[in-house]
């Protein structure tokens, strides 16, 4: 009887067991541990489909417009009107132009930055036309109470010169320029690319140029006035924006020179596979060091954007290093020189394809001597 009682005991525990395993989605195991595979059920009746397509977005901007919106705040479109434009290249003078203003004030290499213009205007826009190894020199002479008035119009990634001053963020106006400028008082060419529509029937572009902050109304008019489209962003996609037209300009012009410079849009037709490795290499980069994680369809648009007719005859160069390739340069430098309480861990470098084409660039004089290859490092 103590026999038979055991043997229903370990009968009912097994069943108990093979109960609870199905009842938590695991299979039951066989005598040689291989998971026996269990019958399926049959799938629910699946509700029809909504003629709505949904997507769950997280922005924290719309959390922060939200915040304003309680506290009271709320950053006001500014207009054009009487500007200061900091250097008379082919920027300031498209810019000069654009406003049609005989208020503007051209203030040259040297010259004082006012604080206030004729009839006693104090609240006016400072637009940044200087090359970007200038702008840390422009900063410095510009008076304290206009600081925040400063708009950057550089092409190069200037992030962490403008964090160093605090300079970066939603209430600074900063612009990424999508359009070239072949001669001083030439007309502007546009580099938006119109890519059709997306899955939702929106239309898609590459080449955009985005603005964000303060001035950015005042900025936008000016550039409607001869015809160069803009978009005004919330400073988390501007910042979005402006690395992937960093990644663009260092992985195309990269390939570029190290396939006999050919242009920018061969590059894009003939090894658009060799750039969309080094795009992926850089965004897990980004996402690990930097907690940046770029838009979706990044490969797709810079390929669109190098076969942009005023963009695809270009040849690669690696001119302003240091806000370009440097900036990702700087990243791999920073892993090998990793350290924790003063010794020195070895660290990967997240971006050895990057790297490993830039030093061979380097050593086989592919570019020019003159070119600084240093990245740029914030020193305060």
């Amino acid at each position: 009887k103590m026999a038979r009682a055991s043997l229903l005991c370990l009968v009912l525990l097994c069943v108990v067991s093979h109960a609870a395993a199905f009842s938590v989605g695991l299979a039951p195991r066989g005598f040689l541990g291989r998971a026996v595979r269990a019958e399926r059920r049959a799938p629910r009746a699946s509700t029809p489909a909504s003629p709505w397509k949904m997507q769950v977005w997280s922005n924290n901007e719309a959390i922060q417009e939200y915040r304003d919106l309680l506290a009271g705040k709320r950053q006001d479109d500014t207009n054009d009107g009487p500007s200061v434009i900091i250097g008379d290249g082919r920027l300031g003078t498209m810019l000069r132009n654009a406003g049609g203003n005989s208020g503007d004030v051209i203030v040259k290499r040297g010259d004082a930055i006012p604080e206030e213009l004729a009839d006693g205007v104090t609240d006016f826009p400072l637009y940044v036309c200087v090359p970007e190894h200038e702008v840390e020199a422009v900063i410095k002479a510009c008076p304290q109470s206009k600081l925040d008035d400063l708009v950057f119009c550089q092409k190069g990634n200037i992030e962490l010169l403008l964090k160093k001053y605090a300079l970066c963020g939603n209430d600074n106006t900063q612009m990424l320029p999508y359009f070239s400028i072949f001669s001083k008082e030439s007309r502007p060419m546009s580099e938006l690319e119109d890519m059709g529509k997306d899955s939702f029937g929106s239309p898609k572009y590459a080449g955009e140029t985005v603005i964000v902050g303060k001035w950015k109304g005042a900025l936008a008019q000016r550039l409607d006035r001869i015809q160069l489209p803009s978009q005004p962003r919330g400073y988390l996609d501007y910042r979005r924006s402006m690395i992937e037209h960093t990644v663009f300009e260092s992985v195309y012009n990269l390939v570029g020179l190290l396939h006999k410079g050919i242009p920018l849009g061969e590059v894009g037709l003939y090894h658009q596979k060799e750039c969309e490795d080094m795009i992926h290499e850089m965004h897990r980069a980004l996402r690990g060091s930097m907690a940046v994680t770029l838009l979706s369809g990044v490969e797709g648009r810079c390929k669109a954007l190098s076969q942009n007719t005023n963009v695809e005859m270009r040849k690669p160069k690696l001119g302003e290093f240091m806000w370009y390739n440097g900036f990702f340069y700087k990243i791999s430098l920073d892993c090998k020189e990793f350290e924790v309480y003063g010794k020195k861990v070895d660290m990967p470098d997240p971006m050895s394809m990057h790297s490993e084409y830039l030093e061979y660039a380097r050593d086989n004089n592919l570019i020019d001597k003159s070119v600084v290859f240093e990245p740029y490092r914030v020193s305060y």
